[in-house]
């Protein structure tokens, strides 16, 4: 649990999003700039942070880019609130139908100025 351990807490104490140089160029952000992390189902504010360790890759011919995002970065702290949010809130609602467990490790998401 991510914000639960004070010295991940003080590292990063914002969410944040891993994106690709070639994303951050295409997309004009800059590391350390707040975006927007957008789903089909909410949004977040999240900190840009410019990796070498994410690469696009091709599909059928076009290029797609993979983001990363903290898991179990949930509410509680910073206990002032300027923490953002979870991406809990950019996660589908579909479970596996026979053990229930949600769908709520890969999904597509947009990210844009904030």
């Amino acid at each position: 649990m991510t914000r639960h351990q004070s010295w991940q807490l003080e590292m990063q104490p914002q969410m944040f999003v891993e994106i690709s140089e070639e994303l951050a160029k295409e997309k004009g952000f800059q590391n350390g700039e707040k975006v927007k992390v957008k789903s089909g189902r909410g949004e977040l504010w999240a900190v840009a942070i410019v990796t070498t360790r994410f690469k696009p890759f091709k599909v059928a011919g076009t290029t797609v880019h993979q983001v990363g995002l903290p898991w179990h970065f949930g509410w509680q702290y910073p206990t002032d609130g300027s923490g953002g949010d979870s991406a809990n809130l950019l996660t589908p609602t579909v479970g596996d139908a026979n053990t229930m467990i949600p769908e709520s490790k890969a999904f597509m998401v947009n990210v844009v100025k904030a």
